[in-house]
């Protein structure tokens, strides 16, 4: 009897776990929710417009987002919304044109571009960032230096 007890619990324990990897994300799937969210990300960046790009932080960024760049670490809508105002301030006209990202199982890289519209790569980076809870948790920005 105990056997068929034992047996039983590790048929049902091996079915749960089976459910479990089956409704787990791939990484393909985890991939395409990354590159919908640094889509929005961009846009974010490109908004040249505060009380435009304000309301769209919560679907898109964790409340304890943070930008971490050369300059230093901005944390909240609120920090961040305010580098991006200055960026936008001391480069009147530029863009960003980021490139698709890549994706390792957690953590991604976007490689991008950032310049008027007649030099859209006059300066050259790339952001690793993370994903917790469906939204971007962080950034940190590496500036080719040339």
């Amino acid at each position: 009897m105990k056997t068929i007890i034992a047996t039983s619990a590790l048929l049902l324990a091996s079915l749960a776990h089976a459910q479990e990897v089956r409704t787990m994300p791939t990484n393909d799937q985890e991939a395409a929710v990354a590159q919908k969210l640094i889509d929005r990300h961009f846009e974010i960046w490109n908004d040249t417009d505060a009380a435009s790009r304000l309301p769209k932080y919560p679907a898109v960024y964790t409340s304890e987002f943070f930008v971490a760049d050369y300059a230093g670490k901005e944390t909240g809508y609120a920090a961040v919304d305010r580098k991006i105002g200055e960026l936008q301030k001391k480069n009147a006209g530029f863009r960003f044109t980021p490139e698709p990202i890549t994706w390792n199982h957690g953590v991604g890289r976007v490689t991008w571009g950032y310049g008027p519209k007649d030099k859209p790569n006059q300066i050259r980076g790339e952001d690793i960032f993370t994903i917790e809870h469906g939204k971007l948790a962080s950034a940190r920005v590496f500036i080719d230096k040339q």
